[in-house]
């Protein structure tokens, strides 16, 4: 095994070995009174929850304080090993310690331009604490 694509073609399947259970939540949609044709998202208190699998890598952790109050703005990136996973911009991930991350931007599903292969999510995510 040479190269990176001998390795593809020889392991069908690729797998992060060690991963964390999430829980993605999406806010649902609510329909305007006033406006049928309109809807926004609804709280956090009403959301559509599924189990997901993947590894969270921290990026940064800064603090601020001043005279009124105290904040924390974290940022990580989640990997999944299953590029078709249904995490998208505006969603939130629930990590089993209690961390509540929103997904920042869109994620992405980079693919090897040469096999096609497409091996992962990956997920820029933010926390605001404070």
């Amino acid at each position: 095994m040479s190269t990176a694509a001998d390795y593809v073609e020889q392991n069908s399947t690729f797998s992060l070995r060690h991963t964390e259970q999430f829980t993605r939540q999406r806010r649902k949609q609510v329909v305007d009174s006033y406006e049928p044709d309109n809807s926004t998202l609804g709280d956090w208190t009403d959301t559509e929850d599924l189990q997901v699998d993947g590894a969270l890598a921290s990026l940064t952790s800064t603090e601020q304080d001043d005279a009124v109050r105290s904040e924390v703005l974290s940022t990580a990136q989640f990997v999944s090993d299953d590029p078709n996973l249904d995490v998208k911009r505006g969603d939130r991930l629930l990590a089993s310690d209690g961390r509540k991350w929103n997904v920042a931007g869109y994620p992405t599903r980079d693919m090897n331009t040469f096999t096609g292969w497409r091996p992962t999510l990956v997920c820029n995510l933010e926390e605001v604490v404070g």
